[in-house]
């Protein structure tokens, strides 16, 4: 009686014992959790736990499959890849070469209206060979095919459920769908029949926190287990916090403030090639970022694995060279607003970039919207001038450079209108010559026309800031916290 007694009682503790929750926190709701409606990080953090791609960046960034177990070219513009066996749709259904067709269709398909769209516009087909097996046909030979398939927009959803995903999503993913309350939290439960394996943490809680002073009151507090993407003053005061792991890498993004080329401000490359002299980089990255970042030249950063190129920055900090080219403009006494959206760093940079800009002459009028309030500014043809974070998720220099300066591209990712034939021609040849080092010459050739012509401002590349309780053990995070892999993640008591 007794040991029946013990067992019993035994049995009712494990699950108390076993239940694992990791609460983070993200300083803004996700858009939308339908990965092919969203081209942004707060959703895609969510999304790339409940979805997955056919294929994966890795830590070393190479690709490697993830839903995809084999692929090779058949031919230059055919892609054939094999599915794992066995996987299914959280609600059920199977996730076969049928349903990879769908979703990628989809996402292809203009009334899908997918911000993201380009990431696969070189796809002209999709064939189902059989139940697992499917080809992947491109117009032309699209060198980086494998690295776009990589990213979050094209997570492979079940489109039957069609706009509820916006709201419910259903994915493949080691985590499913439990709650979303607005302005509060998102709640991801472990998917007990995952391919992979279920992961011991059960469930994953995003905490809707604006500021940063309280995310970091959590934090120290255990209200949170790990927070990412930290601003220069916070971190440096975590580093030496009993209690706290910090950790500092060079991801793939870059920090830009872009120049709507149309505007009749704007138009004079002079005016532009000013602005750039009157910016002191390093001292953003010194003094406001606390070293916590690389000065920038070039769109794509140092870490991008295919064709980021070593350029020398043709404007360095002039205050009198910017007022010089401002008085040749006939731009003396200039007024622009500068568009930034919520968040800590940016706007530290925008009153930093107003006051460099006032030195020289030029008043800058800063107005900070919520991100999805920005966004549709910025596509506004009035937008003067931006400022953004960007992230070169393929690891492939035409990931960024075709979305940013491709004349298709505007305005949806080329905010800076910038349209010149001869970047054009460069972009559509480099996606489509198999020679790796023709690819790397056109891109080569493309970053020194856009720093020619100044359609942006490359400021700095940050580094990639975390800090979390030592209990978090296993988490994988690969360049970027949207891409945070808990498969082999526990908590330790």
């Amino acid at each position: 009686m007794r040991r029946t007694l013990l067992t019993l009682l035994l049995l009712l503790a494990a699950p108390l014992v076993a239940a694992q929750t990791l609460t983070t926190a993200t300083s803004s709701n996700p858009p939308t959790l339908d990965p092919q409606k969203t081209f942004n990080g707060f959703s895609f953090g969510v999304t790339t736990h409940v979805y997955e791609t056919l294929f994966r960046v890795t830590t070393e960034g190479d690709i490697e499959g993830l839903l995809a177990e084999s692929w090779e070219f058949v031919e230059p513009t055919r892609l054939r890849v094999t599915l794992h066996e066995g996987v299914s749709f959280s609600d059920g259904t199977p996730l076969d070469a049928a349903a990879v067709k769908a979703s990628l269709e989809r996402l292809l398909d203009p009334a899908t209206a997918a911000p993201g769209r380009f990431v696969v516009s070189a796809i002209a087909s999709v064939e189902v060979v059989d139940e697992r097996t499917l080809d992947i046909v491109t117009a032309e030979p699209f060198a980086p095919l494998l690295a776009h398939l990589a990213h979050p927009v094209t997570a492979i959803v079940p489109v039957s459920h069609g706009d509820a995903l916006a709201r419910q999503p259903v994915g493949s993913g080691p985590y499913v769908f439990e709650s979303w309350t607005q302005g509060d939290s998102v709640v991801l439960a472990a998917n007990a029949d995952y391919w992979g394996g279920a992961p011991a943490i059960e469930r994953v809680v995003f905490r809707v926190i604006p500021e940063v002073s309280t995310q970091i009151v959590e934090l120290r507090s255990g209200g949170l287990d790990v927070l990412f993407n930290i601003p220069a003053d916070n971190f440096r005061q975590l580093e030496s916090e009993p209690g706290l792991e910090t950790n500092a890498f060079l991801g793939w993004g870059s920090v830009h403030v872009g120049f709507n080329t149309a505007h009749p401000k704007l138009q004079d490359v002079r005016v532009r090639q000013a602005i750039a002299h009157a910016i002191d980089k390093q001292l953003i990255v010194d003094e406001f970022l606390g070293g916590l970042a690389e000065v920038g030249v070039a769109p794509v950063p140092p870490t991008v694995r295919f064709a980021a190129s070593d350029l020398e920055d043709p404007y360095p900090y002039d205050p009198d060279r910017a007022r010089q080219l401002l008085a040749d403009a006939g731009a003396a006494g200039l007024t622009l607003t500068l568009d930034v959206y919520q968040n800590p760093d940016l706007e530290a940079v925008a009153q930093v970039l107003q006051a460099m800009l006032a030195d020289v002459g030029v008043t800058l009028e800063v107005r900070v919207q919520e991100y999805a309030a920005y966004a549709e500014t910025v596509q506004q043809d009035a937008v003067e001038m931006y400022a953004t974070s960007w992230g070169t998720v393929t690891l492939d220099a035409d990931y960024t450079l075709f979305a940013f300066f491709h004349s298709s591209e505007i305005p949806a990712n080329n905010v800076s209108r910038y349209a010149v034939p001869e970047v054009d021609d460069a972009l559509e040849a480099a996606r489509g010559t198999p020679d790796d080092a023709q690819r790397e010459e056109l891109y080569r050739t493309v970053q020194e026309r856009v720093l020619a012509d100044v359609p942006m401002v490359t400021l700095y590349y940050p580094l990639s800031t975390s800090a979390k309780r030592p209990s978090l053990q296993g988490e994988v995070v690969r360049f970027s916290w949207i891409n945070l892999d808990l498969r082999e993640a526990t908590l330790q008591e």
